[in-house]
């Protein structure tokens, strides 16, 4: 099963519409969703492994492969097709 990885920041101004935009498709669609702060070791696990600079940056693993897919607030049309 695909899983969306959406790294942010309390501090972020855009985190919480990328957060919005992934758990209304989450309704929608079947993916597992993950939301990981990026100051948590977890968050800086992911931060170092892919060389995030900004938030929020959405991971996407499929088969097992995590990428970055979206830095920014993804378009819902492309959401969608990230997650098909």
């Amino acid at each position: 099963m695909t899983k969306v990885i959406l790294v942010k920041t309390q501090h972020c101004v855009y985190c919480p519409t990328a957060s919005r935009l992934w758990n209304e498709l989450k309704a929608e669609h079947r993916f597992d969703y993950e939301e990981v702060d990026a100051a948590t070791p977890k968050g800086q696990d992911l931060v170092m492994k892919f060389s995030i600079m900004a938030v929020p940056t959405t991971i996407i693993e499929k088969n097992g492969r995590q990428s970055v897919a979206f830095v920014g607030i993804p378009q819902k049309e492309k959401a969608i097709q990230a997650v098909g």
